[in-house]
């Protein structure tokens, strides 16, 4: 099949390109814009039984302007002096100011005595917005709002901040918008550097950029496509993240194809035959691997937290479209090249002492030191997982001079860190409430250890209807709130008034929910991507042992991953926790994308003993010939998702750094060495049960990639 593809492509090159300059056309110009179903509201990727969803739910219904978003506008002198009396005047009136100023999405604008801190620096005005966070028209909202506090305290030594959710979200959105400009920057520098260095060629190195930006806007359009077609919204990571993937193992594929094509070249092949050859043979192992990609991110779908199941649908669509380019699109463009392909440099010559020469004669002689050495460091390196801690606090997450941070910071110095977000309860009833009981609902919350106020029940408009919101002592970001809303405020909540059902919802509720998801999503999506990824490898290397050991190779490069993660931001870095995504998916990152290198060598090796040669020979064989290839894929890869350290964004640094160590890890130390020296160590039993080539064993010319007996000519 690929050898027909490569044919096919390599003799008609401009039909091939014009029917993606066709299709791409299409797909950028009537397909919607991915901002438009992008969103960052934790809450509404929660499926509808969870309590938070359901107590906002009554919210809305009966309350809309506790339950949709919020804000605190935070007022403090300039100087961080206490406030005078004429200060609070001001400070509270600039609330009567801004709601007659009926700023279009903003319900309310109120301060009420309480609003003063008890250290008497800071007014904390409360604002309530149409809608939920993340709306059109509560985003448009925010900016005017911050922009008419200060223009209504300019010279009055007063400065204000707002916060809150609906702050937070703008907030958010803008950065990871800045986020997308400095990781798209950055990997474009890094790609035409790194490929200009390896193949010393300013073709090789525009082609890859071109080409990739042309298929992120074609996976952009077709992700919102789906977005509309089936309803869903997707997370403000999605995009970032599908910039780093799509020149990540666009890239790698890219290189795959390079290195084989040159190495054909190299020994003599004429360029169109070398690119027919290199497209049927490197297509098999592309293919594979792309294929294992889908499959662990197809896991995702079994997610039930919707933040996780919708990255699904765009990441597959991104790596389908990418394994098609790289199999039509970029060989045709190699094939208008030839020669010219490769200037100004030329395609070179193999270097008679190559350093994974040596590395493969080392690892067939003593592959258990390889092996051994490779796994100690490995589990080392993994221990430190076990120290893992999550957060959930997004707020932190932003750079620290984000406004809604710095707001929060001010408030957090005179008020409990709870009143950025209080939590609201809320008793629905089959007829008229009982203030009674209701009064005896709230002081038995007062009662709970970790609450700092409680206030005084409000009734709806249905009588049956009413709300408590409760003040946390802690960040209502923090793992601390959390478990104080999961354990005891639910259990003293629930069951408090007969013959009514009681809800805590609000942001602290929504992460409790979130959280509890995750485990269970955790628990589902880590065996079946396994189970997929493994019936990939089977059928690839019709071996049995072989993907077993690719696994448990797989798994202990994640665990050192996690505990390099760990190590880094928890130990180094003083982080009070690590980003709650983190885990599964770097999960999927490490074990889907780090699987494409022990795909090459695995197959090559694979190749090397159904040719004939004994185990530990095709060990060798393979290290020496493909090697360069995985490190030179692996670095390209581990700087492309480093360039998410640039962004200030805590999750996406924690990420980038994540990923780029465990493709390091698979390309330096698994791929070309611990999977090797396990194959080399079980021998035949490795491959069982593939076959044996009859016939004595070709030549090592032969098996580094000139077409021989069984490989595909044109």
């Amino acid at each position: 099949m690929f050898g027909y593809l490569a044919r096919t492509v390599v003799a008609h090159p401009w039909r091939v390109i014009a029917l993606w300059v066709i299709a791409a056309a299409a797909v950028l110009v009537f397909t919607p814009s991915l901002g438009k179903y992008t969103t960052g509201n934790q809450q509404s990727f929660l499926p509808q039984s969870f309590e938070s969803v359901q107590a906002q739910a009554v919210g809305t219904e009966y309350f809309p302007a506790q339950s949709g978003a919020t804000g605190s506008l935070v007022v403090s002198r300039a100087d961080g002096a206490p406030l005078s009396p004429t200060d609070q005047a001001t400070a509270t009136g600039l609330a009567t100011t801004l709601q007659n100023a009926a700023i279009e999405g903003v319900l309310a604008v109120q301060a009420t005595p309480q609003s003063l801190s008890p250290d008497g620096r800071v007014v904390a005005i409360q604002v309530a917005f149409a809608g939920q966070p993340g709306d059109d028209q509560v985003d448009a909202a925010v900016p005017v709002l911050r922009d008419d506090a200060t223009a209504a305290l300019q010279d009055t030594g007063l400065v204000s901040g707002l916060t809150g959710n609906a702050a937070i979200q703008v907030d958010t959105t803008a950065a990871y918008d800045h986020a997308d400009r400095i990781i798209t920057v950055a990997t474009v520098i890094l790609i035409l550097a790194l490929l200009g260095a390896i193949f010393r060629s300013a073709v090789v190195a525009v082609i890859p950029v071109l080409v990739i930006g042309v298929v992120l806007g074609v996976v952009s359009g077709l992700t919102a496509l789906l977005a509309y077609l089936l309803d869903f919204q997707v997370s403000t990571t999605l995009q970032s993240i599908l910039v780093v993937v799509l020149f990540g193992i666009g890239t790698d594929y890219i290189v795959f194809l390079l290195f084989r094509y040159r190495e054909l070249v190299r020994s003599g092949v004429e360029p169109r035959e070398a690119l027919v050859t290199a497209v049927a043979v490197v297509g098999r192992v592309v293919a594979s691997s792309a294929l294992t990609v889908i499959g662990a991110f197809a896991a995702l779908l079994l997610a039930k937290l919707e933040s996780l199941s919708t990255l699904a649908p765009g990441l597959i669509v991104a790596v389908a479209v990418m394994l098609v380019t790289a199999l039509t699109l970029v060989p045709a463009l190699f094939a208008l090249l030839g020669p010219r392909l490769f200037w100004p440099g030329g395609p070179g010559r193999d270097s008679a002492h190559s350093p994974f020469a040596a590395v493969g004669a080392f690892t067939a002689r003593r592959p258990a030191v390889s092996a051994a050495a490779v796994g100690v460091v490995l589990i080392v390196l993994g221990l430190f997982a076990t120290g893992y801690r999550s957060t959930y606090n997004t707020l932190g997450e932003l750079p620290s001079d984000t406004s809604s941070q710095q707001a929060f910071d001010t408030l957090g110095r005179s008020f409990p860190a709870g009143a950025l977000s209080p939590t609201q309860v809320y008793v629905v009833g089959p007829g008229p409430l009982d203030p009674g009981a209701l009064t005896a609902l709230g002081a038995d919350l007062a009662q709970v250890p970790g609450v700092a106020s409680v206030a005084p029940p409000k009734p709806g408009q249905d009588p049956a209807v009413a709300l408590i919101s409760v003040v946390l002592q802690d960040d209502p970001y923090g793992n601390a709130a959390l478990d104080l809303v999961e354990g005891p405020l639910r259990a003293a909540a629930h069951g408090s008034v007969p013959g009514a059902q009681v809800y805590v919802g609000g942001q602290t509720s929504t992460y409790v929910d979130v959280r509890s998801q995750l485990h269970a999503d955790t628990r589902s999506v880590f065996p079946v991507a396994a189970v997929i990824i493994f019936v990939i490898l089977a059928l690839l290397l019709t071996a049995i042992l072989a993907p077993l050991n690719l696994l448990a190779c797989v798994a202990l490069t994640f665990a050192a991953t996690l505990g390099a993660v760990v190590l880094l931001f928890l130990h180094v870095r003083g982080y009070s926790g690590i980003d709650f995504s983190i885990p599964i998916v770097l999960y999927l990152f490490v074990v889907a994308i780090g699987t494409d290198y022990n795909i090459l060598i695995a197959a090559r090796i694979h190749e090397e003993f159904r040719r004939g040669h004994d185990p530990r020979s095709a060990v060798r064989i393979a290290i020496s010939n493909d090697a360069a290839t995985v490190a030179a894929a692996g670095v390209i890869l581990a700087c492309t998702f480093a360039s998410l350290m640039l962004t200030g964004l805590a999750n996406l640094s924690e990420l980038g750094f994540g990923v780029a160590v465990g493709i390091l890890i698979a390309a330096f130390a698994m791929a070309p060495l611990l999977v090797p020296g396990l194959a080399a160590l079980e021998g035949r039993p490795f491959w069982w049960p593939t076959r044996v080539a009859e016939s004595a064993p070709q030549s090592e010319t032969v098996s580094a990639g000139a077409p021989g007996p069984d490989r595909p000519r044109p």
